[in-house]
């Protein structure tokens, strides 16, 4: 351990994006010491002690920012347009199996910490023992153990739902036991074939009773949220970050609430708007089928789906306006949407109005916060963990320069990403329809 602790990496960038919302610098550097930031700044101004034996990381042609944060995953999923109903259907130790090879897929890609929504039983909780015993390797993993459900509603299947605030308050706690690090709730129905997506799950006195023992135990709650009602009955009971954010009435229409919006900037509750994962289902689409071999049924479901996408868009250009902490949480492997392909997210806040910088800190240091690991990751600074990443071109200019990464740094060390041709196999290619 003293050897670690003793050992210095100086890195030179030509661009520093360090994620705190500055300009980017230009000819930068940061030392490392161990696993933590010792220093950063202009190059000429940051060095290794005299007596100290460095190695050094030539970016000089690159730009040096903090590693990606994805604050929703589904490490479990196979990102090939099955139901969870049917991943539920599996093994623990298949799910497990799978789990660690999207966990080297985010890692690889450049996504350094990932929070997961929702897996069935332990399968995360062993991933993560797994890489901290060094059997495999994966990103910071912020796990919630098991979602929160209702009887039949969304994601039940994954082992643990409660009826009443007392059996809320008793799952809380045994998810603590088990070594959940958040609570993730669901709101109402989703995609679970038995649950009510454009209804409201658990009441707010239930949703008071689960938020309000996470905070006993210093802990933080995520729900999902696929109708209005779920938004307001969340705010209400005081969760910290709204799921999908989707605001729609239980006949089916969207429809924006200006009141509830504004709600949500005062609550400074973060908002993961999961706006890709409708797209997902678009290119898959086309991918399998191609626009002209659709059948009438296809065509009508990605013509709702096209709909669905541009209004959740366009409701979450609004968000942003009203000024709601949106972040990027990717919602991968769900349905077709594979791991390793974050930077799709952060593409569609950019569309949805996001400044380029507010972009990129949505995926960095603002993730790191709305998931309560800013202390430790999302931003270059000194104290904080060696969790950094290399890519080609500015991606404040250009959000494709985060297609780009060249190098992976976690707790201070370089990651053995293997073949560039492996690592590009993971990324979800556009249709050229689309």
């Amino acid at each position: 351990m003293a050897g670690r602790l003793d050992s210095f990496t100086l890195i030179r960038a030509g661009l520093l994006i360090d994620g705190r919302g500055g300009p980017p610098l230009e000819r930068a550097a940061v030392l490392v010491r161990g696993s933590s930031i010792l220093a950063v700044g202009p190059e000429h101004e940051i060095a290794a002690p005299e007596s100290a034996h460095a190695q050094t990381l030539d970016f000089s042609d690159r730009t040096v920012m903090p590693g990606m944060v994805d604050c929703h995953t589904h490490h479990n999923g196979f990102g090939d347009g099955r139901a969870g109903d049917d991943l539920a259907a599996l093994s623990d130790e298949t799910l497990t199996l799978q789990s660690a090879r999207n966990a080297r897929a985010s890692l690889f890609t450049g996504v350094t910490t990932i929070r997961e929504n929702g897996p069935k039983n332990a399968t995360m909780l062993r991933l993560r023992d797994a890489v901290r015993q060094g059997v495999t390797v994966g990103p910071r993993m912020v796990l919630c153990g098991r979602p929160v459900s209702i009887i039949g509603g969304h994601m039940s299947y994954f082992g643990s739902v409660v009826t009443g605030p007392v059996e809320g308050r008793a799952m809380v706690r045994q998810l603590v036991k088990e070594g959940a690090d958040y609570i993730k709730i669901t709101a109402t129905g989703g995609s679970t074939r038995t649950s009510y997506p454009l209804l409201p799950s658990f009441d707010v006195d239930e949703l008071t009773a689960i938020a309000g023992e996470a905070r006993k135990f210093g802990l933080l709650t995520a729900a999902h949220c696929t109708s209005t009602q779920g938004i307001v009955n969340s705010l209400d009971a005081g969760v910290d970050m709204i799921i999908h954010c989707i605001f729609r009435e239980p006949d089916g229409r969207f429809d924006f609430k200006d009141d509830v919006a504004d709600r949500l900037a005062e609550r400074g509750a973060f908002v993961n708007p999961t706006l890709h994962v409708l797209r997902s289902r678009i290119w898959a689409a086309l991918r399998n089928h191609g626009e002209a071999a659709l059948t009438t049924a296809a065509r009508r479901r990605m013509d709702e789906d096209e709909r669905a996408f541009e209004t959740a868009i366009e409701h979450t250009r609004r968000l942003i306006e009203r000024g709601a902490n949106v972040i990027t949480g990717s919602d991968s492997s769900w349905g077709d949407y594979p791991l390793g392909n974050a930077v799709y997210e952060t593409e569609c806040l950019l569309m949805a109005g996001m400044p380029a910088m507010d972009a990129v800190m949505s995926v960095t240091s603002k993730a790191a916060k709305a998931i309560g690991v800013d202390e430790t990751v999302g931003s270059i600074e000194p104290g904080k963990e060696a969790d950094l990443i290399a890519v080609e071109g500015n991606p404040v200019e250009n959000l494709d320069a985060l297609w780009a990464v060249t190098d992976v740094m976690a707790d201070g060390r370089l990651v053995e990403r293997g073949s560039q041709e492996s690592i590009s196999a993971t990324r979800q290619l556009r249709p050229a329809s689309s």
